[in-house]
């Protein structure tokens, strides 16, 4: 069984109060009674550090209330509480393993209560906040790029989950990859009930083909990411033709370039799908500049983050 991170710090904070503690990872437990462990019921978000600095985090929390209004979740722990978890779990593992760059979830359960799906046996509401190193993963830019396979699995329906609702309830990923990885692949590409392309188990996927980006619209069932905002941006920036619409495999099997984008992988090539080699078998003009164009959207908004890298 794959041990739990080393190098990570939790604060996990007490249901019902202000309170919080900072723990190390082998003592950071939660009650059995957990509606997140019963029933996928909670939200998360994924946050990384450049410099010590939370990126975009504002946006984060908002997409954080977006969740639970979609989940019916009622009252959410403070932003001023989750941020000041945030500071001082990252600031513990700073402290522990030096000033690297961090991955920052910030888990928000519905409660603790009786083994009921009736949210109203649920306690109040509250967070838990992981801090770990950045995964380490291949480089899409510049490298080999990365596989992905068009799996069976299909994307939730928003009727039915909505996936613009980053919740726990994260079984349909976790089945998508599991096939994406039985077919030697990186990660799984899922389609819809009906058959367009949606997204990856954990980030926003785009295709360009003739020049021109294309990817699913908001309201197709994907999350509506933040880095994915950065890339609609970048493409304006860089006068690259956008188009949100919903395309099917034929469009996947044309392109001249797959890539995708998340928080932590910020943009990537896909450069093979489903065993098959997209365009040249290489990550495209279009994916680098559009990387480019991302990597210096962040600078440009580090720049303005005065005094907020959370580097002791």
């Amino acid at each position: 069984m794959p041990p739990i991170p080393h190098r990570a710090v939790v604060a996990l904070q007490n249901p019902g109060t202000e309170d919080f503690c900072i723990v190390p990872p082998q003592e950071a437990t939660v009650s059995a009674f957990d509606r997140s462990f019963h029933f996928g019921d909670s939200l998360y978000e994924v946050v990384r550090t450049y410099a010590g600095i939370p990126f975009a985090l504002a946006d984060h929390l908002a997409r954080l209330k977006a969740s639970a209004r979609h989940a019916d979740f009622g009252a959410l722990p403070a932003d001023d509480l989750l941020l000041d978890m945030v500071r001082r779990s990252a600031r513990a593992f700073f402290a522990q393993f030096g000033n690297v760059d961090v991955y920052i979830r910030v888990t928000v359960s519905r409660g603790v209560g009786d083994v009921s799906i009736d949210r109203r046996d649920s306690g109040p509401a509250y967070a838990v906040v992981v801090v770990k190193d950045v995964p380490q993963r291949p480089d899409g830019i510049g490298g080999p790029g990365v596989h992905w396979a068009l799996v069976a699995r299909r994307r939730n329906a928003p009727e039915a989950l909505d996936p613009a609702m980053k919740s726990g309830n994260y079984l349909n990923n976790v089945l998508a990859l599991a096939e994406a990885q039985a077919a030697g692949a990186e990660d799984a590409l899922l389609l819809d009930v009906h058959g367009f392309a949606t997204e990856g188990t954990t980030s926003n996927f785009f295709a360009v083909v003739d020049g021109r980006v294309q990817t699913a619209p908001s309201d197709a069932g994907i999350l509506i990411g933040v880095t994915r905002a950065f890339v609609l941006r970048a493409c304006v920036a860089l006068g690259v033709p956008v188009d949100e619409r919903r395309f099917g495999p034929d469009v996947l099997w044309s392109a001249d370039e797959l890539f995708l984008s998340s928080s932590t992988r910020e943009v990537q090539a896909i450069t093979r799908l489903s065993g098959r080699a997209i365009g040249t078998g290489e990550p495209g003009p279009v994916t680098c500049r559009v990387h480019g164009e991302v990597r210096a959207a962040i600078a440009r908004w580090m720049a303005q983050q005065h005094n907020a890298s959370l580097f002791g």
